[in-house]
């Protein structure tokens, strides 16, 4: 049942045809069995508390679910208009006489009818209000289902981009810092004959001798082909 607050609704007219029958008959001058009024005036009592019971209920549930200001200060109205209509109630059940004499004046009893006639509409309203509340912005309960999961899957694509975004930063800074981590402790000049270069400086300078070497060698050589024709 996604709807209660329509079927709380329906209880107004249990609680109020009993006694519209009684007044329609009443006003034809028809009598009515004792059985039948009581029984009839018990329905449209049992009625209306159960409207003010379950009107209460639901109204509070939503006014916490959704934190709708609007259905909160119905729900105050109905609440304080229920405590002043039991007052009398109250005074009566506990000095066992009937509410009229307690309420003692004609105008005090058209006064308190009146206000059970609001506080039946009140729970009726709020009922009815509830449920557009409830039902949030007017989507379809299935297709706001669906956007609600659609939304669950965008966060978990996000997160799994964002993991990989991570991932790639990681993988650039270490690739930054290898360079610098390759990067010999100690550098040393190649050589300044043919740029050769190593990273173990001992190589360099078996190349750099080797150089020499053969530069004394072709200088002794062309120092040889000079003293031959003399």
């Amino acid at each position: 049942m996604t709807r209660p607050g329509r079927w709380i609704s329906l209880f107004p007219i249990l609680a109020l045809v009993p006694r519209l029958g009684l007044v329609v008959l009443a006003s034809d001058r028809q009598q009515v069995a004792p059985d039948t009024r009581v029984a009839l005036l018990w329905l449209s009592s049992a009625a209306l508390a159960v409207l003010v019971g379950l009107a209460e209920v639901y109204v509070g549930i939503a006014v916490v679910s959704r934190r709708h200001g609007g259905l909160a200060t119905l729900w105050v109205a109905i609440t304080i208009l229920l405590n002043a209509l039991i007052v009398p109630l109250s005074v009566s059940g506990l000095e066992a006489v009937p509410v009229w004499e307690i309420l003692g004046s004609r105008g005090l009893e058209v006064a308190w009818g009146a206000g059970l006639g609001l506080l039946s509409t009140l729970c009726v309203c709020g009922c009815l209000w509830a449920d557009v509340v409830r039902e949030g912005s007017g989507v379809a309960a299935s297709y706001e289902a669906h956007l609600l999961s659609r939304i669950d899957e965008e966060e978990k694509r996000r997160s799994v981009l964002e993991a990989d975004l991570a991932a790639l930063r990681a993988e650039a800074e270490r690739t930054r810092a290898a360079p610098a981590l390759a990067e010999p402790l100690t550098k040393h000049a190649a050589c300044e004959l043919c740029g050769y270069w190593d990273p173990e400086q001992r190589r360099v300078a078996a190349h750099i001798k080797g150089h020499r070497l053969r530069a004394a060698r072709e200088q002794a050589q062309a120092s040889d082909a000079e003293e031959k024709p003399a």
